[in-house]
């Protein structure tokens, strides 16, 4: 077994961490391969189409995404994977649907023999395809119109008919369609649908309507819900369905990728602190703080809710206006509440040194990053797991830590530090602001590498504290090497989630890419943790 002095040295050898961390980093790709081999279905067909260029966020718009005429057998292929799969019809038609209006074909595409598909729908889906395949042609909608309006409707046939007049900007249609298909056949997926439709154009008033049928419930989820209380600012119903509302639909494989990223960095803060002990204080309200800043996340929804739909506080097109929205907006919403969000700790800090108050502060920013994480993670299926643990986790717990001690001490002594807590703040929300402008601001976006200019002075400025709290740094087992084996764990499993989703040699791509965008960032790090490492 080895000893205390043996594993002080030797995670603090540049060639350990080296080496353990390459044999890590391959079992973990060999793992991540071998798992994502398993998924036989991996891709739809219509997303394997869009992979490479559009790799990972398949939620998103496409936006003036067209493929190239060159790819016309590609798109050809995925309609004909997409019949042949085994899935509800409707579904093959969304599918379809999606594909056909961000990659209009450049010739008729020739459907295959029914195969699987009944004759019905095989008639369906040529007419579909053609109709889809042409949305500025009239006359390509005609074979699709004659078999939704025969007597008897095929099943399916006025829902198809509904999702070629949404590809061509007829939403009227669409939903007159889809109340023929509801009528015809008692359609479940018509019918949610029709909701998501009326979502989609506001007719809220349509679809409080459609509530009244109990067969519409299922379909009226607390987003729907929130959405509508949105346009009313019925503060109630927003606060009731908030929490219901984020977490609805979540992927059990994101919350679980956010909750390891965020599990890693609460373990580096706590070292940060000093030896792990189950007694220390900074362990017991661990938990607690990790709570509070989750849901300081949600009061910031509120903000948001309040300044941008009661308001009209937005981002705006105006330079000026974009700058005064991410700082005045964005940073001060977002510091305020994580802030506030800390003060029911303060009474259990008061008597603990500055270094456990800076610990726990950090914990309350970095439940806020965790939570946040959530949704970015659903968006980017898992890529941004790297560059979001390097920057924006180390962003809140930083810009929270040093707000919440300095706000502790000016509550424990007073009028004294009263000052040193209102600078703080404000230089909290100005460091914030300033980082998101880099990022999100058209006009500033030729220097968005002052970006990492603002997370670097911040970086500096946090470790200088932590350096002046603490003497010693003689940890039992580097705080440096936890940090790598987890950066290398949290890599290896966005990899091997993306692989299982996009297959090895798409997520290869992607990842490379994300290491290689956080690679400064990192450099950050492992320079300014206090330790020597040989």
């Amino acid at each position: 077994m080895m000893n205390k002095n043996k594993l002080f040295h030797l995670t603090r050898q540049a060639g350990f961490l080296r080496k353990s961390s390459l044999a890590l980093a391959v079992v973990l790709v060999v793992l991540g391969v071998g798992v994502s081999f398993l998924n036989t279905g991996r891709l739809d067909a219509y997303q394997d189409v869009f992979a490479p260029e559009y790799v990972g966020e398949y939620d998103e718009e496409l936006d003036g995404f067209l493929l190239e005429e060159s790819n016309q057998n590609a798109v050809e292929a995925a309609v004909a994977a997409i019949l042949k799969a085994d899935a509800p019809f409707h579904e093959k038609l969304l599918d379809i649907q999606y594909l056909l209006y961000y990659a209009p074909p450049s010739n008729a595409i020739e459907i295959p023999a029914a195969g699987s598909l009944s004759s019905t729908n095989h008639a369906i889906a040529v007419a579909f395809v053609e109709a889809c395949s042409k949305p500025k042609d009239a006359a390509a909608l005609q074979p699709l119109e004659l078999l939704a309006v025969a007597e008897p409707p095929a099943p399916d046939a006025n829902f198809a008919l509904a999702l070629a007049f949404e590809n061509r900007k007829n939403d009227l249609a669409a939903i007159t369609a889809l109340y023929r298909e509801i009528d015809g056949h008692d359609s479940a997926h018509a019918r949610e649908r029709l909701v998501t439709t009326y979502l989609d154009l506001e007719k809220y008033d349509a679809i409080e309507a459609l509530g009244a049928d109990p067969k519409y419930k299922e379909f009226i989820t607390p987003y729907v819900v929130q959405e509508i209380a949105l346009d009313r600012m019925d503060w109630p119903v927003i606060i009731k369905t908030q929490i219901p509302a984020a977490y609805e639909g979540t992927s059990m494989a994101m919350l679980a990728l956010a909750l390891f990223s965020g599990l890693i960095w609460a373990l580096i803060l706590l070292r940060f602190n000093g030896s792990l002990s189950i007694k220390a204080a900074v362990v017991k309200l661990a938990v607690p703080a990790l709570l509070l800043g989750a849901l300081s996340t949600h009061g910031t929804l509120l903000v948001i809710y309040w300044q941008e739909h009661q308001l009209g506080f937005v981002m705006g097109n105006e330079m000026a206006q974009q700058l005064i929205y991410c700082i005045g907006g964005i940073g001060l919403r977002e510091e305020l509440m994580k802030l506030l969000f800390f003060v029911p700790l303060i009474p259990f800090l008061l008597k603990r040194t500055d270094l456990e108050i800076l610990t726990i502060a950090g914990l309350v920013g970095l439940g806020f990053a965790i939570e946040e994480n959530i949704n970015y993670f659903e968006h980017s299926a898992g890529l941004s797991a790297l560059g979001r643990f390097a920057t924006a986790n180390f962003l809140h717990i930083a810009l929270t830590a040093m707000c919440g001690l300095t706000l502790t001490r000016a509550v424990a002594h007073r009028a004294e530090n009263v000052l040193q807590a209102l600078v703080t703040f404000g230089m909290a929300v100005m460091i914030h602001g300033l980082y998101d402008a880099f990022i999100m601001v058209p006009a500033l976006e030729d220097y968005s590498f002052l970006t990492y200019t603002v997370f670097v002075l911040m970086g500096y400025q946090y470790f200088g504290w932590l350096r002046h709290l603490r003497d010693e740094w003689k940890d039992p087992v580097s705080i440096t090497s936890i940090f790598t084996l987890g950066i290398i764990l949290l890599t290896g499993l966005s990899f091997g989630l993306f692989a299982w989703q996009a297959g090895p040699a798409n997520a290869f791509q992607a990842v490379g890419n994300e290491v290689i965008g956080v690679a400064i960032i990192l450099l950050l790090f492992y320079r300014e943790i206090p330790e020597t490492i040989q």
